[in-house]
Order: structure tokens, then sequence, then C-alpha cells
């Protein structure tokens, strides 16, 4: 009941558009969902989905793309979004075949070509499609996951540089999202800089501005790291 009246008193004194602002998502979709503005839901149940997807947290993604299914969505993205599930899962050839195959618009249909690449241990690749896709995103939001997924096969490539400095721009510029900040640990993870990577994980397990969901993965990184 408690809970109930806070949330009741919140949506009287704020918009959804400004929860979402404040990155204050969960407080966000109630309020959109009391607006009826389901442009709004979706955006606050994309961003749960695409952070469930990166932290590799299956039965949540399944369960956010259970209910993204009741809203219309533009053409291709329940199909990309399953098709990560999919390699989560360990159906890498369904995966791959359907990000190739993936029909959407430029920015998601480069996004997907590139995942299939990475999965594949293309990365080069990848970040050819990635950075395509950043020049195709029409939002800040889609140049966010362009530059998260560009700074990941960089990792993987090995460029460091360039990936620390992408992340870091994340950092600074999306505050409160978990997911830049565990990619950054992990790139000083892998230059021995053990100190500043563990540092940087137990920064966002313990962060409260954080979704529970960057806490776990951050835990378990902590925990694998070690």
């Amino acid at each position: 009941m408690v809970i109930q009246f806070i949330i009741s008193i919140v949506l009287l004194i704020a918009s959804g558009s400004d929860l979402e602002i404040k990155g204050e998502l969960i407080e966000a979709g109630a309020a959109y969902q009391e607006e009826n503005d389901s442009s709004g839901e979706v955006r606050i149940l994309s961003r749960f989905l695409e952070e469930a997807l990166y932290a590799g947290q299956n039965r949540h993604a399944y369960n956010l793309l259970l209910i993204l299914e009741f809203y219309p969505l533009e053409v291709g993205y329940y199909e990309y979004w399953y098709a990560r599930l999919a390699w989560s899962c360990g159906l890498s050839e369904y995966a791959c075949n359907s990000l190739d195959s993936l029909n959407a618009d430029q920015w998601l249909t480069a996004r997907a070509r590139g995942l299939a690449a990475q999965f594949r241990g293309d990365a080069k690749l990848a970040i050819q499609y990635y950075r395509e896709s950043w020049t195709s995103a029409r939002t800040s939001r889609e140049r966010y996951y362009s530059a998260l997924d560009l700074s990941f096969a960089l990792l993987q490539t090995g460029e460091y540089s360039e990936a620390e400095m992408i992340t870091s721009f994340l950092v600074e510029n999306f505050p409160g999202e978990g997911i830049p900040l565990i990619a950054l640990g992990l790139i000083h993870y892998e230059q021995n800089r053990f100190g500043p990577a563990m540092t940087v994980l137990q920064s966002v397990f313990t962060g409260e501005t954080y979704t529970e969901t960057a806490r776990t993965f951050a835990g378990i990184l902590l925990e694998d790291l070690e």
C-alpha cells in the first residue's frame, strides 16, 4: 500500500517523459501507462530488454519480449531481439541466419549484420557494420546502442584506446546506464588494469542509481574476474 501511494504521488507531480529523462525508468513506465502513452511504454520496456540481452539474463529478456508482443513495433524488432535471445540460448546458427536475413530499417539492419558477424567471430566486419549503424541512427538512443555495440567489438579486436574513448563518452553522456561502465571495466581488465576494472564494476554493483539487471551483471563479473 505504501509503495502504491508513493507511485500515485509521483504520477501526479511528474510526467512520464520527465521521469524518463531523469533515469527513473520504472516510475516513467508507470506514468506512461497512466497517460495511455504506448510509445513511452515501449521505450521503457525496450531499454530494459536491451539491457537484459547485454547482460545475458535470458529469462528476464524472454518475459519482456512476451510483454512487448502486445505492442505494435516497427518491422524487424521482434525478430532482432528473438535472434539475440536465441544466441544466448545456444541456437547459434538460427540466430546468425535470422540476423543476416532481417528485414528492418537501415539502422537496425546494419546493427543485425554486425551482430551476426561478431557471433561468427569476425569482429572486424562487425565493426564496419556498427559504424554504419551509427551513421544511420536517427535518435540519441539508437546512437547509444550503436556505440555500445561498437565498443564491445573493438574490445574483441584489441582496439582498446577507441573502445575506452567510446565507453567513457557514453558514461559521461548517459548517466545512470550501467552497461557502458561494465564495458569500461572489461576494457580495463583486458589491459591488465585490474584495480580500476574492479573499482568500476564495484561502482555498478553497489550503485543505487543502476538497474537490478546491471547490478547483477556487475556482481557476476566481479566474481568471475577475481
